[in-house]
């Protein structure tokens, strides 16, 4: 009689398999928290600290523009004569009670420089709390008046409207073409004919020794000087640079029949040097007198406008 063995095959195990470390073996328990098995969350935890960094910065510059550290204490401003303080610092844009972190000189510099009156200007701000704005203005050299109203304006040496004036005082006095007052900023004269205006007044007395009281430039562009006695000078059109060089030659023909005019004369009326090479003066005693009016005759018309030539 043939015994059976008894079988001893242990169940198959695949030792290729990948124990998953997650869960425990059949029987097995837990001997630590599975919280404290899994990796923690590390992105979480950057940005938390990135967060706190951006806070950080972020209170830092609030504090550095906002808080006295580096506020605007002080604002000198220097060069400004027909301009106030107040005026300079609204124009450039500054804000007193800023910082000096948030003033930008570049920028405010050109601001300024759109300014009529200015024309240079820098803006420094320093770590101190001050700021320093230097300006250079234009110098008003002319007064200039043409429309109905007789308003004096201010012109620089570049023949712009810097402003209004009271008086043309020791100025050059230049009367225009009757029409609109220019506006503050525009150019009613040719810069190079207000130069030499500027300088045939200053060398006049000294060349002449007559003083000059005024310039007349009608519509058709013809210049008239009036002296401080009332006769006038007659130089003609001024509206090219050739005609403002002209100048110079007829101011040389006024100087040459000096001897043979007496200048300070209260019979002297007009020299006439629009033609340099024949000089001409005229006197109150040689003009003919106005006609009279017949009895019952209606007034006399107003003179039509010159005829330009």
């Amino acid at each position: 009689m043939k015994m059976r063995r008894r079988s001893s095959r242990l169940p198959h195990f695949n030792w290729r398999k990948t124990i998953d470390a997650s869960e425990p073996l059949k029987g097995q328990l837990w001997t630590r928290s599975e919280k404290a098995l899994t990796e923690p969350d590390v992105h979480w935890s950057r940005r938390a600290i990135a967060g706190g960094v951006a806070a950080l910065t972020l209170a830092v510059l609030t504090w550095l523009f906002f808080g006295p550290a580096l506020a605007i204490h002080s604002v000198r401003v220097s060069g400004a004569q027909h301009l106030t303080q107040a005026q300079v610092l609204e124009a450039a844009g500054l804000d007193s009670n800023g910082s000096v972190l948030a003033v930008d000189g570049l920028s405010d510099q050109q601001r300024l420089l759109a300014q009529t009156w200015i024309r240079a200007a820098t803006v420094q701000p320093a770590l101190d709390g001050s700021v320093s704005v230097v300006i250079s203005e234009w110098q008003p050299v002319a007064a200039y008046h043409a429309g109905a109203t007789g308003k004096m304006l201010l012109l620089s040496d570049q023949a712009v409207v810097l402003g209004p004036a009271a008086a043309a005082g020791a100025l050059t006095n230049i009367q225009g073409p009757a029409g609109h007052d220019p506006r503050v900023g525009e150019r009613p004269l040719d810069p190079e004919l207000l130069v030499a205006l500027v300088n045939l007044q200053r060398s006049f007395p000294a060349y002449i020794g007559q003083q000059v009281a005024m310039f007349v430039i009608d519509s058709c562009g013809h210049l008239t000087l009036i002296t401080g006695r009332g006769w006038k000078v007659y130089f003609g059109r001024v509206l090219t640079p050739e005609e403002f060089a002209s100048l110079r030659d007829k101011l040389a023909a006024l100087k040459a029949i000096q001897g043979r005019v007496n200048y300070n004369s209260t019979d002297l009326l007009y020299i006439n040097v629009m033609n340099p090479s024949e000089p001409a003066a005229g006197f109150k005693s040689k003009q003919p007198p106005p006609p009279s009016p017949s009895p019952g005759a209606p007034p006399p018309s107003p003179s039509p406008a010159p005829t330009c030539k």
